[in-house]
């Protein structure tokens, strides 16, 4: 691993703390990343187990409305909040996620992790009870706000169960546990949509929640960070950078913001649109400005924000996460809208991207335990998702089974590969301190490309639809297109009218994929731009400055 330097601003006393990562245990004794005590091999499966189950609700509850969306645009007539369902949760994961970095570093992972879990449960239960579109859309926030801080903590608990080189296969079963949830999430979706209410699709996450809760309290257990064992939480909270937190937090917000409403709900130069961009530019530059002016409190430390690896690997990860949310987001509505099969039908078919994903999830991490390196998964992920992204541009009304089986199989594969790499790299490239940050930045990228690429793609499919809408019926009122479900809009037509409809409103969902296709490219970047480093080497500082190479383990 090429060794990152001590940042010019560190205290010098400090210098071994910040080279060589150390832990406390309960009696104190400074343990460095190769002295400390792992669980044993069944203990640690069952922390696996329940990792597992955390991502699974966070996957689960990303997508699992995606079918019912249909069913909840009927219910409270807001067609134009469909990207808001997703959005809204995606918002908040990403804004969020670099301040959980801080908390994970400077307070007790476990704690923390359960805090996190308990706000994703009080959302839960908004979304379940909510009576209004704009109800749901305020539990999906705060649903978010909790799984902002599930993700890193998944992988922070990992990394404290498992040496680093053995880390690769267990994060593979979790992050496939992740992916599945998410593209299996359509299909629960559609089962609750069509035997019960959509609402069970929130109620599910109590149960599964509480069991989660259960076991993290009872098996999990965290070192400290030596570092900052004997600060005093004032000193602590000190160094968690507020003002910079609130400035990302707040540009973030104004840019999904400006993206979801421009040229869809409010013209591109409209004011309230020009002032959202505007704002966020300023807020942002400040932020920047905050992290170069005030070293000892910055959000990000000196390490991450020099590393070539992370920036690029935030890169991936941020067109890789996006693309996989556009398309678990559409294809859905594809199928109930255009074929006309049920929620849970549409479900069912997209069982092709779940299989590929699963498949492809397990072989990456074990390639990755074998060889060392996560850049081939990161290539392939980047060939092959572009390749099945760009396929699911072709769809039409009649396009037949044997086509969207294939191509959605070959774009599970894709997105197998690469979902868990970038991850694997800041647990590699960085510092064992300065992990946190580094997971929590990836977390980041991928929540923001999810948030981002969601709300462009509802702003294409929009303006698309509309156009076209305008273009055959050149009197029709098209205001009232989002005012209807997503099953509902064709009632607004004469019958005599739907075989035109139906290609339009077929064609403007693949337009969405154009998005997709376009970003899974450019991931090759963050790909090829990534450093070759091994996963089976640490690269350490002693005390004297030499560099050593050890085997994990």
């Amino acid at each position: 691993m090429h060794h990152q330097e001590r940042p010019d601003d560190a205290p010098a006393e400090k210098s071994v703390e910040t080279a060589v990562p150390e832990y406390s245990d309960s009696s104190g004794i400074h343990k460095n990343e190769n002295e400390i005590e792992y669980p044993g091999t069944l203990k640690l499966w069952v922390i696996v187990f329940t990792l597992c189950l955390s991502l699974f609700l966070c996957g689960l509850d990303q997508t699992v409305i995606t079918t019912a969306v249909p069913a909840i645009t009927d219910d409270f007539h807001a067609l134009e909040d469909i990207g808001w369902y997703t959005s809204a949760y995606l918002v908040t994961t990403a804004t969020l996620t670099l301040a959980y970095g801080r908390l994970y570093t400077f307070f007790s992972i476990k704690i923390i992790f359960l805090i996190a879990l308990f706000i994703f449960e009080v959302g839960s239960i908004v979304c379940a009870t909510a009576q209004s579109s704009y109800a749901l859309i305020i539990g999906r926030a705060v649903a978010g706000a909790g799984a902002s801080g599930i993700f890193p903590g998944c992988s922070l608990i990992l990394m404290c169960s498992a040496p680093l080189q053995k880390r690769p296969l267990y994060l593979g079963i979790i992050t496939a546990m992740f992916g599945i949830a998410s593209i299996a999430g359509p299909y629960i979706g559609g089962a609750f949509t069509d035997r019960a209410s959509w609402r069970w699709c929130f109620w599910i996450n109590l149960p599964l929640g509480g069991l989660t809760v259960l076991i993290i309290a009872l098996f999990v257990k965290t070192p400290v960070n030596a570092a900052f064992r004997e600060s005093t939480t004032l000193e602590k909270v000190k160094k968690l950078d507020l003002p910079g937190l609130v400035l990302v937090i707040a540009s973030l917000i104004c840019l999904i913001l400006a993206l979801q409403w421009g040229g869809a709900i409010y013209p591109w130069n409209d004011g309230r649109v020009v002032a959202l961009l505007v704002v966020f530019a300023v807020l942002f530059l400040a932020f920047i400005g905050s992290q170069y002016f005030l070293p000892n409190s910055r959000t990000l430390p000196n390490v991450v924000l020099r590393s070539r690896s992370i920036w690029f690997a935030f890169l991936f990860a941020a067109f890789i996460s996006g693309s996989m949310f556009v398309v678990i987001t559409y294809v859905p509505i594809y199928f109930q809208a255009i074929k006309g099969v049920s929620a849970l039908g549409s479900g069912s078919r997209v069982t092709p991207t779940i299989l590929g994903f699963l498949v492809f999830t397990i072989i990456s991490g074990v390639v990755t335990t074998i060889t060392g390196y996560y850049n081939p998964s990161m290539i392939m992920a980047s060939i092959l998702s572009s390749v099945g992204s760009g396929l699911l541009t072709t769809l039409v009304v009649n396009t037949g089974s044997p086509k969207w089986i294939g191509y959605q199989a070959l774009y599970g594969f894709g997105i197998g590969f690469g979902l868990q790499q970038p991850l694997l790299v800041a647990q590699t490239v960085l510092p064992e301190a300065d992990v946190p940050s580094g997971v929590a930045l990836i977390n980041l990228a991928q929540m923001l490309g999810g948030a981002v690429f969601v709300a462009v793609s509802q702003n294409v499919f929009q303006n698309k639809l509309e156009q076209d809408i305008r273009g055959l019926v050149p009197n029709f009122d098209t205001s009232r297109i989002f005012t209807m479900g997503a099953r509902d809009f064709f009632a607004l037509f004469q019958p005599d009218e739907l075989s035109q409809v139906l290609p339009l409103y077929c064609k403007a969902i693949t337009t969405t994929f154009y998005i997709s296709t376009a970003i899974c490219a450019a991931s090759i970047i963050g790909a090829l731009g990534t450093e070759w480093t091994s996963t089976k080497k640490k690269t350490t500082e002693n005390a004297g400055g030499e560099i050593t190479q050890k085997l994990e383990g």
